[in-house]
Formats: structure tokens, C-alpha cells, sequence
């Protein structure tokens, strides 16, 4: 089982939603400032047109020192929710004053003051109208848009993250568990390459299954490479002793369940093969050894099995095959080991084999008893002159 671990998509969005947090607190301080400006540019346009409006007949008051007019004019501009407050004041030798200012210091820097001009001439200065901006409102205001906008961009965020974890599930992240799932299943040997669907054949996991099908292969080389190390011979090709004996067991498992099958076992020696040796060399008699192996291996059925047991004792195993049907294999093969002649420096190196027989018996303590009746027979094959095959019952 795999362990947990963070998935690529989570790291994804994790990565993703971080940064378009900072981005997001960034960005609503940005915002706070632009809506508090823009909402403060706003009041002031708004209160410019409105004393454009009006000054006219704060002018007339003031030039006639009317307080009704003035009052009126007062009462108009108030109604305007982003000022706070609005005094107009004369400068004739008659005092006029309508209205008043907050004295509280926090609105001495919102105070604006409009000058107004006489109405005959409109260039004498007759007085100003000083308008406090209702600050607090238009802080409240910008502040309240600024929340607005910081949880609209917040919902943006968790949209996005919601959809980056759907498609990077559906482009990458199921399709790496699934590739993950079937190399993890996957032993070396069995024949199992990855497949993944056609839509993502020419993409990364594409890739991916093509590098992994790639190792995949390398590894079951190796495996036989090593496998064919351990089980085979390296001079003659064919078995070693210890792959032999345990096709041997295997076989003689199989007869105990199919108690009507027969199945035989030959021991093989190259007779006087000490004097070819002696004679030519060792690299000789590896020759030697190599070209009966050669011609074990093209007289063999699928189903037969052939090892060297040790120096020029060989062994075969015959699964499926009586005595009688044994020893004419057998025959066979001795003559033609006698007609076969190996070239070697020049010259044609002539060898013969004496064969024992005998028959795999399900009722033995362990294979191993076949091997050594087939060797018995072999011995007695050797006894009697060589280059014969010689059954034992």
C-alpha cells in the first residue's frame, strides 16, 4: 500500500491559493486607498457643482444681507449628505454671518472656502462660503467599497482553486495515480507494459509511460541475464547441475499427479575426453564440449531438458518418453556423436558418449535416485567398452 502524501494537484493549489492571498491583501489595500480617493474626488466634484448651483444666490444674500436667502442657500447645500457642514460670512461694514463650522480639530483640513463675488460687477469679493466635507461618511463609504471588492476578489480565489483542483485532477492528477497504480502492479517478467488512454499518448504522461514501458523492459533483460547466469552453463549452453535437478524435481512432482506418464533420464560421458585434453589442449576440449552441446540442443524436443553435470558429464531429461522410446533417442544420438567430426587447428577431432538410462519413478525419496540409476547404467556402459547406451531397469 502506498503511503499518503500530498498530491501534485493539492501542492497546486496550495501554491496558487498563497499567492493569490498576498495578492489579495495587496491588492485590498490598494483598493481601500483608491476607493477612499475616489470617493473623496467624488464629494468634491459634486460639491463644487453644487456651490456652481447655488452661488448665485449665496451672493445675492450676502450683497443684500439677506439671512433668508442665505439660510435657504444653507439648507440646500446640507441636503447634500457628504457635507457636513456650511457657514457664509460678508465682508461689508455690516456684520452677516449665516451658519457655522465644527470647531472639533478633526475637520479643520476638510474645511473648503468658495469666495463670493458682487453681482453688479462679479469681480469685487463680497464674502466666501466655507463647506465642511462630511469626512466620515465618505470614509465609511470607501471603506465599505473596499470590503466589497476584497470579498469579491476572496470569492475569485476560492473559484479559482476550486477549478485549478478540478483540471489539474483531470489533466495530471488522476492520470499520475493511475500510472503510479499500474507500475506498482506491474512485477518484472509477467509481460505488463503501461497503457494509457490516446488523449494522453503526446502528452507528460505519455511520456512517462513510454520512459517507464522503457525501464520496465530494461529491467526484465537484466533479470534474464541473470537469470540465465544462475541457471545455465556458460562453456556449453545448456543447464547447469543446479537448474537440472530442480527440472528434475519439478517433473517428478508432475508424474506423482499423472501416475500413467513415464519419463526417463540419460547420463552422458564423452569417452576418453582426459586424452584430447593431454593431447591438444584445453581449449580443445572446451571446443569439444561446446559442439556437443550444439548438437544436444538441435536433437531436443521443446519439452526436453539437457545440463552438464560437471567436466563432460551431461544429463537429459526426457518428460513423456518409456524406456524403449529412450534408449532408441538414445541410440540415435550416440551414432551420431561417433559420425560428427569437430574441426579444430586443422584437424577433426572424432569423439563418441556412452548413455545410461533409467526411468524417473514417482515413488522415489527425491530425483536425485534417477540420476544416480541413469549414472549406474552409465557406469556399467563404461565397463562393458564404451560408446554404448545401456538401459537400467
Amino acid at each position: 500500500m502506498m503511503r499518503p502524501r500530498h498530491t501534485i494537484q493539492h501542492r497546486l493549489v496550495l501554491y496558487v491559493s498563497l499567492c493569490l492571498l498576498a495578492l489579495s491583501l495587496l491588492t485590498s489595500g490598494i483598493s481601500y486607498r483608491l476607493a477612499f480617493d475616489r470617493e473623496l474626488d467624488s464629494a468634491i466634484s459634486l460639491e463644487r457643482q453644487l456651490v456652481n448651483t447655488i452661488q448665485a444666490q449665496a451672493e445675492v444674500a450676502v450683497y443684500a444681507s439677506n439671512t433668508i436667502i442665505a439660510e435657504g442657500v444653507i439648507e440646500g447645500l446640507l441636503a447634500n449628505p457628504g457635507i457636513l457642514a456650511v457657514q457664509i460670512v460678508g465682508k461689508s461694514s455690516r456684520h452677516f454671518q449665516v451658519g457655522a463650522t465644527p470647531q472639533n480639530a478633526d475637520y479643520v483640513t476638510s474645511i473648503t472656502e468658495y469666495p463670493l463675488f458682487s453681482p453688479v460687477d462679479g469681480t469685487e469679493s463680497i464674502g466666501s462660503i466655507s463647506i465642511v466635507r462630511n469626512e466620515t461618511m465618505i470614509r465609511t463609504v470607501a471603506t465599505r467599497n473596499a470590503q466589497h471588492q476584497t470579498l469579491l476578489l476572496l470569492l475569485h480565489i476560492v473559484a479559482t482553486a476550486l477549478l485549478i483542483l478540478l483540471f489539474s485532477r483531470h489533466l495530471v492528477g488522476n492520470p499520475v495515480t493511475q500510472l503510479a497504480a499500474t507500475l506498482a502492479s506491474i512485477k518484472p517478467g509477467n509481460g505488463s507494459r503501461v497503457h494509457v488512454p490516446a488523449k494522453h499518448a503526446n502528452t507528460e504522461i505519455g511520456s512517462l509511460a513510454d520512459s517507464a514501458n522503457a525501464l520496465i523492459q530494461a529491467a526484465e533483460a537484466a533479470l534474464a541475464e541473470v537469470e540465465a547466469l544462475a541457471t545455465t552453463d556458460a562453456l556449453t549452453g545448456l543447464l547447469n547441475r543446479r537448474a537440472l535437478m530442480a527440472e528434475l524435481a519439478n517433473e517428478q512432482a508432475r508424474l506423482q499427479r499423472h501416475e500413467l506418464r513415464q519419463t526417463c533420464v540419460l547420463m552422458l560421458d564423452l569417452d576418453d575426453f582426459k586424452q584430447i585434453n593431454d593431447h591438444y589442449g584445453h581449449a580443445a576440449g572446451d571446443t569439444v564440449l561446446q559442439q556437443f552441446g550444439a548438437l544436444l540442443r538441435n536433437e531436443l524436443r521443446k519439452i526436453d531438458r539437457a545440463g552438464r553435470i560437471g567436466g563432460e558429464e551431461f544429463a537429459i531429461l526426457l518428460p513423456d518418453t518409456k524406456p524403449q522410446a529412450a534408449f532408441v533417442f538414445a541410440e540415435r544420438l550416440r551414432s551420431l556423436v561417433e559420425s560428427t567430426a569437430i574441426p579444430y587447428a586443422g584437424s577433426d577431432l572424432g569423439i563418441t558418449v556412452s548413455i545410461g538410462i533409467s526411468r524417473l519413478d514417482p515413488a522415489d525419496a527425491e530425483a536425485g535416485i534417477a540420476l544416480r540409476r541413469a549414472d549406474h547404467a552409465l557406469y556399467r556402459a563404461k565397463h562393458e567398452g564404451r560408446n554404448r547406451v545401456l538401459i537400467d531397469y
